[in-house]
């Protein structure tokens, strides 16, 4: 991911909850804020409801690889945040790419 670094600090976190725009649905919400930046800040979470520590990690990565591949087509300048929903632990590879991808167009994001 080149454009793109990670979210890692909570106060981060925290801050783009609080004044970034929320997007929901079945599987996935998406947290957007501008930052003013050259690139994109990325945040996945994965909480403890949606199963044990195998299960978010495969979500996590589910989310990662989509965002990955995705990456080149989303404007720049922002931060965003994908929180999983308890239904993405059950959901394929296809499903969370449709996910995402509905999430990022009605967010205005994706550059096609």
């Amino acid at each position: 991911m080149n454009d793109t670094i990670s979210i890692k600090k909570n106060i981060q976190f925290k801050s783009i909850y609080k004044r970034g725009k929320c997007i929901v649905n079945k599987l996935l919400v998406i947290y957007i804020l501008k930052n003013r930046l050259p690139i994109n800040r990325l945040g996945i979470v994965a909480n403890k409801k949606v199963g044990n520590a195998v299960t978010r990690n495969r979500v996590r990565r589910l989310i990662k690889e989509n965002y990955r591949l995705k990456e080149n087509r989303i404007s720049k300048g922002y931060d965003i945040i994908f929180v999983s929903r308890v239904r993405a632990k059950d959901a394929t590879y296809d499903q969370v790419d449709k996910a995402m991808q509905h999430l990022l167009k009605k967010a205005g994001l994706m550059n096609d």
